[in-house]
């Protein structure tokens, strides 16, 4: 089982009503709960490492296309770092 499998079931099962309501923001999921919904990615990342350091947690965009090809992995750090 995934890491991230409960944060994940908990987006699909709340996409519809998100894409109804807050298409193209973005959310973050830790430990199958919504955190919150935000406007932009930074502002998510931003948000996430603050609360849960380096994770894991999941930050998704809503309405987006689904995913064909994945980069490289990301590190996400605060300007100020």
């Amino acid at each position: 089982m995934s890491v991230l499998s409960a944060d994940i079931a908990r987006f699909e099962a709340m996409r519809t009503d998100l894409e109804h309501r807050h298409k193209l923001k973005w959310v973050v999921f830790h430990e199958g709960e919504l955190i919150d919904i935000y406007s932009d990615f930074e502002a998510a990342a931003s948000d996430a490492i603050d609360r849960f350091d380096t994770g894991p947690f999941l930050i998704r965009q809503i309405g987006a296309p689904p995913q064909t090809h994945l980069m490289g992995g990301m590190v996400f750090t605060h300007a100020n770092a």
